[in-house]
C-alpha cells in the first residue's frame, strides 16, 4: 500500500475527521457516501478504499461546509424523508422527521374518504420540497395531489423532486397559500407553515442562520400563517374535508380554539416523538 492509500483511505479519514470541528461521525460518513457515491455497507467492508483526488476534493468541500455550521442536508444537497430521497437548497426547509409522523395518518384518513367517493383531492399547501405531497402521491398514484407553493426559488426545487419523481399524479400551483384555488376541490389539505414567533428564543443557528426565513418566522407570536390558512380552507375544503396542520410547541390551544371559532369538528391533536403537541387535524363542517 502505498503512501497515498495511506493518507486517504477511508478508516484514516474517519480516524482523522472524528476529533477535529465537533463534527460527528454520522455527517462524516454521510459526506464519505455522497463523495464516494457507495452505500454503508461499503465503508464498513472497504476501509482502506483510497479515495480518489476528485473524491477527496468533494469529501474536504463537504467538511469544510460542515465546520462552517452549514447543515447536513444543505452541505449534500438532499434529504431522507418518510422512504425517498429529496433534493434541498437553501430555498426549502429541510424535512423533520417528525413530520413523517404526518403520512401515515394522513394515508389511513385519506383511504376512507377514497374508499367512499372512488376518488380523493389532497392540496399540499406551502410544498417546499415537496416531501409531504410527494411521498403521498407515491404511496397512493389513484389520488389527484396538488403540490402549491408561493415562492419562485422554492417552487424550482419542488419541481427539480417532482420531475425526479416521474409521477402522473401531481400537479404543482404557484399560489399564495389558497388564493388561486375554487371553492370546495380539496378531500384533504395538509401545510407545514411558518410558525415561529420573530421574538423566539429557541431556534438552533443551524436553523436561523441557514434556513430560508420565509418558512420559519411568521408575525403574531407565529399564529399569522396557521390563522390564515384555517380561513381559507374553509372555502376550498369540500363539506367534510379535513385540514392536517404542522404547529408550534406552545399553539395547540390557540390553533384549537381558532379552529372551533371556524366550525371546524373533531379536533385532534397529535403528538411528535417528544410529546408535544405538533400536529392538529380537524374536519371542516360548511361549504364555502
Amino acid at each position: 500500500m502505498n503512501l497515498k492509500t495511506i493518507k486517504n483511505n477511508i478508516e484514516k479519514i474517519l480516524k482523522k475527521e472524528c476529533y477535529k470541528n465537533n463534527i460527528t461521525r454520522r455527517d462524516i460518513e454521510f459526506c464519505l457516501l455522497e463523495s464516494i457515491q457507495k452505500n454503508k455497507s461499503f465503508l464498513l467492508t472497504h476501509d482502506d478504499y483510497a479515495l480518489t483526488h476528485n473524491e477527496q476534493n468533494k469529501f474536504d468541500y463537504f467538511i469544510y461546509k460542515l465546520s462552517q455550521g452549514m447543515p447536513l442536508a444543505y452541505v449534500l444537497g438532499n434529504q431522507y424523508f418518510y422512504k425517498y430521497k429529496y433534493f434541498v437548497d437553501k430555498n426549502v426547509l429541510i424535512p423533520r422527521s417528525e413530520t413523517e409522523i404526518l403520512i401515515p395518518k394522513i394515508l389511513d384518513y385519506g383511504d376512507r374518504i377514497y374508499k367512499k367517493k372512488k376518488k380523493l383531492t389532497l392540496i399540499d399547501l406551502g410544498a417546499g420540497s415537496g416531501c409531504i405531497g410527494l411521498s403521498i402521491a407515491k404511496e397512493r398514484k389513484s389520488w389527484k395531489i396538488i403540490l402549491s407553493e408561493k415562492y419562485t426559488e422554492a417552487a424550482k426545487i419542488l419541481r427539480k423532486n417532482y420531475n425526479n419523481f416521474n409521477l402522473n399524479n401531481c400537479y404543482i400551483v404557484l399560489s399564495n397559500w389558497l388564493k388561486a384555488f375554487d371553492d370546495n376541490i380539496a378531500d384533504i389539505i395538509v401545510s407545514n407553515p411558518p410558525y415561529i414567533s420573530h421574538k423566539s428564543a429557541f431556534v438552533e443557528n443551524s436553523v436561523k442562520n441557514f434556513e430560508p426565513m420565509n418558512a420559519l418566522y411568521s408575525k403574531d407570536m407565529g399564529f399569522h400563517d396557521i390563522q390564515k390558512i384555517i380561513l381559507e380552507s374553509k372555502k376550498v375544503l369540500n363539506k367534510d374535508g379535513l385540514l392536517f396542520l404542522e404547529n408550534g410547541y406552545n399553539q395547540s390551544n390557540r390553533v384549537i380554539n381558532t379552529l372551533r371559532e371556524n366550525s371546524y369538528e373533531d379536533i385532534n391533536t397529535i403528538l411528535d416523538y417528544n410529546n408535544i403537541c405538533r400536529f392538529t387535524l380537524s374536519r371542516n363542517t360548511k361549504n364555502g
